[in-house]
């Protein structure tokens, strides 16, 4: 029996490899029949859930994700991807979702403490959490468009995706990342020690 070298050998030839879809290619397979819009999903589920966990404790930010979804699914037929990208999209859809989580649900203390049995030692996970609590501590203290822009950029987020996520320009953007990144280091003692305001 005779076998390809490629087979033998486990290699793909060039033509052999699945070209990934563009977002506007899977939009329009979604548009016509909303079952390819799993593909979708398979892309996005995981970013947009980061982002809704950061914002909110984890049963919460699940049920913002699965609303992101369920709202983007209904509304795909009337989404134009010449107005915007698929991602600045879904994103503003997941911001909204998030914002109605936190009017709604009361923020319980013990959400986002999770039981870890293997991994990284007691200490590391202390140090750990007391960075996270420092981080979120500095971040309620920003503007809500700095929170908002750093937690999409957290999400993996562009400048431009942000920018029409938040229908601001990327200029616009640019400037308030670059306070909310200060600002943070400021509250967070992280400022060079040589460095001081001079303003």
């Amino acid at each position: 029996m005779v076998v390809a070298e490629e087979e033998r050998y486990g290699w793909l030839m060039l033509d052999q490899v699945p070209r990934q879809e563009t977002d506007a290619e899977l939009v329009r397979r979604a548009q016509a029949d909303p079952e390819a819009f799993v593909d979708l999903y398979t892309r996005y589920v995981d970013p947009v859930f980061r982002y809704c966990n950061r914002r909110l404790a984890r049963a919460a930010a699940e049920d913002a994700t699965s609303i992101t979804f369920l709202n983007a699914l209904r509304a795909i037929r009337g989404f134009d991807p010449n107005r915007s990208g698929f991602r600045s999209w879904l994103f503003t859809i997941a911001h909204n979702a998030v914002i109605d989580q936190l009017r709604t649900r009361p923020q319980d203390p013990i959400d986002g403490i999770e039981l870890v049995e293997e991994g990284p030692s007691l200490d590391d996970h202390v140090i750990a959490n007391e960075r996270r609590r420092l981080f979120t501590q500095a971040l309620r203290r920003l503007t809500p468009d700095q929170q908002q822009v750093i937690h999409l950029r957290l999400a993996g987020l562009s400048g431009a995706e942000i920018a029409a996520v938040m229908d601001k320009s990327p200029g616009a953007i640019r400037i308030i990342q670059h306070r909310a990144i200060k600002e943070l280091r400021r509250l967070m003692g992280l400022q060079k020690a040589d460095r001081t305001e001079s303003r």
